[in-house]
C-alpha cells in the first residue's frame, strides 16, 4: 500500500483543530429528535465545502454522504452517528442540551469521512465510505412524534428504524459507531452490550360505585394495580441476574373522585433485557401477571406494546480490529472490555442487520443526561477517538481477511420489518 496508517494519524493530528471546532460547533447547535435542522445544515454545509457528495432529508433530518466506489464490489464501511439532544428541566425551564455526547461522535464521525477520503485510501482500495447523521435516537417526546407518524412524515419513533425500513442502510457490510461513557479512571471501552426494550401500557378497569355506602358493589382498580406491583417484585426474584431485566412501573392515570371507587388506572413501564429471547419471556412473564391480578379481583386487564429497540451485542472479529488500534497509544489497563450496560439504543436494531460496534470513550464531566454535561477532554473525546476510528477503517480496508460479512441481510430484515416493526 502506498498510503500507510501513520499517514492518516498524521494529518489527523495537523487538522485536529478544526475537528474539535466541528465538535464544538455541533455541541452549540442542540436539538431533539426529529427537530434537528440547523445540525443537518451544519453538517451540510460541511459536506459541501469539502465537496463530498452528500444527502438531507432523511428520516426527515438525517443527512448522508457517501465516498468511494459506491455500488461496486468493494467492501463498504458505514459510520452511524446519532445527531439529536435530549430535555433537562421542568415546565417552562425545559431547555434541549447534547447531554449524551450524541454532537462529539457526529463530529468525529464526519470528520473521519473528509481525512479517509482527502488520503486517497478508497481509490486504492476499492472500497467505499458512507456517513450517516440518524435522528431521534432518545426515545423521549413521543407525543410529537406520534402526529409526525399520524401526519404521514415518518413511520416510526426513532430515526434509524425509519431509515433501515427506507432501505438507507442496505449495501452495507458493516457499521462502526462510537459513544460518550461515564468513567473516570478509563479511556475506552469495547464489547458493551446494550439492552433491548418494550414499552409497555397497563389499564385495570373496574366498576366505580360511591366509596362509602355502596362500595361493595364498586371493582376498585387501583387495587389491580396495587396488586400487580406487589406480584411483580415477587416475579422479579425468577429472573437471572445475566439477563439484565429491569422492569419499574409507574402509575401515569387513575380515574374517580374521592366518593368514588376508581374504575381505572393506568401504569406504563419499560421493559428491558439483554437478548431478544430473555425480552421476549419478560413480557409474556409480564403479561400474565396482568391478567392474573386482574382475575383475582373481579376487573379486566389489557396490555399495549410499543417495541423499543433491539437489544445490541457487538461484532467480535470488529471489536478486536477496534481494540488494537486502541492499544496502539492506550495502555491495556485504561480499556474496560464488555462492560453490562442497562442503556438502550437504536444501534441494537442495526446490530441485528449488520455486523455492527459501538466503543465507549470518556472524557466529559458531570453525568450523562443531566444539565451538568461537559466535554472536559477535548484531545480523548475528538482526537483519540478518530485516531482509532481511522485506524480500523483503514484495516478494514486493507485486510481482507479482517472483512466481515453477514449472510442473508434480506431475510433478517424482512423479519425485523415483520416480528419488531410490526410492518
Amino acid at each position: 500500500m502506498r498510503i500507510k496508517k501513520q499517514d492518516l494519524i498524521t494529518t489527523l493530528e495537523n487538522q485536529k483543530e478544526e475537528l474539535k471546532q466541528l465538535g464544538r460547533t455541533l455541541f452549540d447547535c442542540p436539538e431533539v429528535g426529529f427537530r434537528e435542522t440547523k445540525t443537518a445544515g451544519l453538517l451540510l454545509s460541511f459536506f459541501q465545502q469539502h465537496k463530498i457528495p452528500c444527502q438531507e432529508g432523511l428520516s426527515l433530518t438525517g443527512v448522508r454522504a457517501d465516498i468511494g466506489n459506491s455500488g461496486g464490489s468493494g467492501y463498504h464501511i458505514g459510520l452511524a452517528a446519532d445527531m439529536d439532544a435530549l430535555y433537562v428541566g421542568t415546565g417552562n425551564e425545559k431547555h434541549a442540551i447534547h447531554s449524551c455526547g450524541h454532537s462529539i461522535q457526529t463530529a468525529v464521525l464526519a470528520f473521519a469521512v473528509k481525512l479517509i477520503k482527502e488520503s486517497g485510501l478508497l481509490d486504492e482500495t476499492g472500497g467505499s465510505l458512507s456517513f450517516f447523521a440518524t435522528p431521534a435516537e432518545e426515545f423521549i417526546d413521543l407525543e410529537y412524534r406520534k402526529s409526525l407518524i399520524k401526519t404521514g412524515k415518518i413511520r416510526f419513533c426513532s430515526g434509524k428504524q425509519n431509515m433501515i425500513a427506507d432501505g438507507v442502510f442496505d449495501g452495507l457490510d458493516c457499521i462502526l459507531s462510537v459513544h460518550v461513557n461515564g468513567e473516570k479512571e478509563t479511556r475506552f471501552d469495547v464489547g458493551s452490550s446494550l439492552t433491548g426494550f418494550v414499552k409497555k401500557r397497563i389499564t385495570f378497569t373496574g366498576r366505580t360505585a360511591h366509596s362509602g355506602a355502596l362500595i361493595h358493589e364498586g371493582r376498585n382498580a387501583m387495587h389491580g394495580a396495587t396488586l400487580f406491583l406487589s406480584a411483580l417484585s415477587f416475579l422479579k426474584e425468577q429472573f437471572h441476574p445475566a439477563d439484565g431485566i429491569r422492569i419499574s412501573p409507574v402509575i401515569t392515570s387513575c380515574g374517580g373522585s374521592l366518593n368514588a371507587v376508581p374504575e381505572q388506572a393506568v401504569l406504563e413501564t419499560y421493559v428491558r433485557a439483554n437478548t431478544l429471547s430473555s425480552l421476549k419471556n419478560a413480557c409474556h412473564l409480564l403479561d400474565q401477571c396482568v391478567c392474573h391480578c386482574a382475575l383475582a379481583l373481579g376487573l379486566s386487564g389489557t396490555v399495549e406494546n410499543e417495541n423499543g429497540y433491539m437489544p445490541f451485542q457487538q461484532s467480535e472479529p470488529l471489536t478486536a480490529v477496534i481494540y488494537q488500534n486502541m492499544l496502539s497509544f492506550c495502555p491495556d489497563d485504561k480499556i474496560i472490555k464488555k462492560p453490562v450496560s442497562g442503556a438502550s439504543g437504536d444501534i441494537g436494531d442495526l446490530g441485528y442487520l449488520l455486523p455492527a460496534i459501538q466503543f465507549g470513550f470518556s472524557g466529559i464531566r458531570g453525568r450523562i443526561h443531566s444539565d451538568d454535561f461537559i466535554i472536559a477532554d477535548e484531545e480523548n473525546v475528538y482526537t483519540n477517538v478518530a485516531r482509532i476510528i481511522l485506524g480500523t477503517v483503514y484495516d478494514l480496508l486493507t485486510q481482507p481477511e479482517l472483512q466481515v460479512r453477514t449472510p442473508g441481510y434480506e431475510s433478517r430484515k424482512h423479519t425485523y420489518m415483520t416480528e419488531w416493526l410490526g410492518i
